[in-house]
């Protein structure tokens, strides 16, 4: 009987140091995790986010050099040339994709506000089937303007709506990690 009690205070400081170890090594773990996302959270800009989530974009239309004003607007937006974009812009009536292209043109140049601007106006004024993949551009790089020029809460409901609705060509660019990131944004 006493082997047998002895046995049970040895069975229960050895369940006492697992337990004491098990203990010690789920804390260590906590604040490796803690320290972690503690330095992400710090780490992370409205710049860097852009950057990540940016996608430059291509025109998918060819025309003649002497075709009308648009096509030099997408001429010159082609040659990356987007201080002539925003010239021409000033001095001609546009097209829907000629005032996408000068949006562009403003936040490849960091001009946010006439970007956002832009990119809106083309949201309004596309109303045919046709021009969706034009709408949802818009919206995209309008959500990114969003992002960089700080307004959160803009961007945030932008990018939800683009990636709650599986027709928008540029759904899988918005994830829910990345959103909650920009989320985190808002906190800082």
């Amino acid at each position: 009987m006493e082997q047998h009690s002895k046995l049970t205070v040895e069975q229960k400081s050895k369940m006492k140091r697992i337990v004491r170890y098990s203990v010690a090594v789920i804390a260590v773990a906590l604040l490796i995790f803690v320290c972690v996302e503690v330095y992400s959270f710090y780490r992370l800009s409205s710049d860097r986010l852009f950057a990540e989530g940016y996608t430059a974009y291509l025109t998918t239309t060819t025309r003649a050099e002497n075709d009308s004003t648009g096509s030099k607007i997408e001429q010159a937006y082609r040659q990356e040339n987007y201080e002539a974009v925003k010239k021409l812009n000033a001095n001609s009536v546009l097209s829907v994709n000629d005032i996408f292209l000068t949006g562009m043109s403003y936040l490849e140049t960091n001009d946010l506000a006439k970007a956002i601007s832009s990119f809106q106006v083309v949201i309004a004024d596309v109303k045919d089937n046709k021009a969706f993949v034009l709408k949802d551009a818009a919206e995209y790089y309008l959500a990114l303007a969003y992002l960089k020029n700080n307004d959160y809460d803009l961007a945030i409901e932008l990018m939800n709506s683009i990636n709650d609705n599986p027709s928008h060509v540029y759904t899988k660019k918005f994830s829910r990690k990345y959103i909650n990131r920009v989320k985190r944004l808002k906190w800082r």
